[in-house]
This record gives structure tokens, C-alpha cells and sequence, in this order.
């Protein structure tokens, strides 16, 4: 969707070269959103009104030249997210995308929001650059997947002794003749 396409600023552009001419890499390392809608400059070096910044919770090379990003947003405030900057680690903003009317996602402090985002790096060396986890993002439900077979567990546990009593209830019966 054209309205949902990320810009690459002149200093992410330049990272990029510069590190593919010396033999390098760049990381991008985090993700941070903000309030401001507005169309995104190539010369721009931070978001408008960044309200969170988070390092990047999974990331794969999906094809040539593009990389899935996902990042985990939890935070205290309320807010519409109206702008996405793309961060190396150094702190460059590398690319940005917002939009005047569009709201990418809404934030609320009860809210855990995992969202994927997708760079297509057609317009700078993409073996230039590589992309800094957390780690594998499947593993952050681990707790709730833990509680949740706990849950079942029991469940089941509870049922096999409901059976195991109507059974021996059952042969009772049959020993009174009933």
C-alpha cells in the first residue's frame, strides 16, 4: 500500500553506502513511533513526536533486499501512532514512514501491540544491512502459553477424576444390584 511505505533518509542512505564501501555493515536495532502525521522528508533525523522506542523484537530477511521487522509496543500513555522510525544502532534514523490522516495502530496502556513491519530495500546496498534482535519473538508468549497449559492440565485432571468417581459409583451399584 502506497500510504504505508517507509522513506529512506539521506543518513540512513549514506550509512548504507559508506558501509558497503568499507567492507561493513549497519544494524538497525530499534523501531520508535510517535504522534505526528505529516509526508515524511529524505533530510529528516528523528521522528516529530516520538512517544516510544523499542529494540527490535524479530527480524528476517523475507527476499532479496527486504527484511521483516517486528516490534513489541507497550507503554503507559494513549495514543494514535501516525509516524514509524526505522533506528541504526548508532542512532541514525534510517527510515521513516507517517501519513497526514492515516493511523498505523492505536496505543492504550492495557495494550501489548506486536507489529510487523516490512523494509523493501530497493534504493540502498541491502547486504549493507543487517537487522538486531531481542531475540526469537515466538518465545515472548512463553508465560501466558505456560499459564494457559497449566489451565488445560488441570482441566483434564479434573475431568479423569469426575470419571474415575463415576465409575467406581457405577460399580457400587452394580454390587447392590441397583
Amino acid at each position: 500500500m502506497e500510504h504505508f511505505t517507509p522513506l529512506i533518509t539521506q543518513a540512513g542512505l549514506n550509512a548504507a553506502v559508506n558501509a558497503k564501501a568499507n567492507g561493513f555493515t549497519i544494524d538497525i536495532s530499534a523501531i520508535a513511533v510517535g504522534t505526528a502525521g505529516y509526508a515524511p522528508s529524505r533530510s529528516q533525523t528523528q521522528l516529530q513526536q516520538e512517544k516510544n522506542r523499542v529494540v527490535i523484537a524479530g527480524g528476517q530477511v523475507v527476499g532479496d533486499g527486504q527484511f521483516h521487522l517486528t516490534g513489541h509496543f507497550q507503554d503507559d500513555e494513549e495514543y494514535a501512532v501516525r509516524e514509524v522510525g526505522f533506528y541504526l544502532a548508532d542512532g541514525t534514523l534510517f527510515a521513516v514512514w507517517s501519513h497526514p490522516q492515516n493511523v498505523l495502530f492505536y496505543q492504550t496502556p492495557i495494550a501489548q501491540i506486536i507489529q510487523g513491519f516490512d523494509l523493501l530495500l530497493s534504493a540502498v546496498p541491502a547486504e549493507a544491512v543487517t537487522i538486531n534482535t531481542t531475540g526469537d519473538l515466538r518465545l515472548f508468549y512463553a508465560a501466558e502459553f505456560l499459564d494457559m497449559l497449566m489451565a488445560q492440565t488441570q482441566q483434564i485432571n479434573a475431568h479423569i477424576q469426575a470419571n474415575h468417581r463415576q465409575i467406581q459409583f457405577n460399580d457400587r451399584l452394580l454390587q447392590l444390584g441397583v
